[in-house]
């Protein structure tokens, strides 16, 4: 049946449509639903509210995904197009953990990028980093800071280097607070991402911090990678964007109690 079709439909008919689509491609924009089914983003917006309340499918912000799909890796300068309204909130959230003095963690990603360049002009920041975009943001936008680049094998298209001597350089640091980005959540998988690398990585700088802090955009829920490097229980703190459903923020609030979670949008 070609979309033409899909114009007419009783809103059971439409729904059915949805949990298909979403079935077949993993995860759907309530800006093309709207286009493709003539109705208003508040009449699709209403339609994933009742399919997630029949665990059909898990909305994120500006559309849903199946409730639980293989997350797939984008090079870092398509990542940071995806969701930027959303990165930058979260960014902007996460910088105001950061005091001076501290000597911080900052993982690789387009989410911790954003945290670095909503950061005030605060002196003595200890920047401990493998991401060159993230080294060169610090040393622009901060005031006198100490950057600590950590070495390795540069993964062509992401701007980070890692490999055994990355995790073996940062295994021999401490620091106040780390920033710590995910490629995927699930509540039974935890936190993952692509690569055993990336893994090994994030666990020794979660080890190594006093307090950590994950940053994930609310796309990312709901899906699973190849490693998980942590679970809720591992962080301190959680931030993410209001697109995270309320069925979830429930479950955070429960399996973590002590978490701080904060929502932001």
């Amino acid at each position: 049946m070609d979309q033409q079709d899909d114009k007419n439909l009783f809103a059971e008919e439409r729904r059915q449509r949805i949990v298909d689509t979403v079935s077949k491609e993993s995860r759907v924009l309530v800006s093309d639903l709207s286009e493709r089914f003539g109705v208003s983003q508040a009449t699709l917006r209403n339609d994933l509210r009742n399919l997630e309340a029949a665990n059909l499918l898990k909305r994120t912000h500006g559309g849903a995904v199946s409730l639980e799909v293989v997350a797939h890796e984008e090079p870092a300068d398509a990542a940071i197009t995806v969701n930027r309204t959303a990165k930058e909130l979260i960014g902007a959230k996460a910088a105001s953990f950061v005091s001076e003095g501290d000597v911080i963690f900052c993982d690789s990603g387009t989410t911790t990028l954003e945290m670095i360049r909503a950061l005030p002009p605060l002196e003595g920041l200890t920047i401990i980093t493998n991401d060159y975009k993230i080294a060169l943001a610090a040393e622009n936008r901060l005031k006198n800071p100490r950057i600590v680049l950590l070495g390795g094998t540069v993964r062509n298209g992401f701007h980070y280097s890692l490999d055994s001597s990355t995790i073996d350089g940062a295994s021999t640091l401490s620091a106040t607070i780390a920033f710590i980005a995910a490629s995927a959540f699930s509540f039974d998988r935890g936190f993952s991402v692509h690569t055993m690398d990336l893994a090994n990585f994030k666990r020794v700088l979660i080890n190594r911090s006093e307090k950590r802090v994950a940053l994930i955009d609310s796309s990312k829920l709901g899906c699973y990678t190849t490693a998980t490097f942590a679970h809720l229980e591992d962080f301190d703190a959680l931030v993410c964007d209001r697109g995270m459903s309320e069925t979830d923020e429930k479950a955070v609030r429960e399996t973590a109690p002590d978490l701080r979670l904060e929502l932001v949008g």
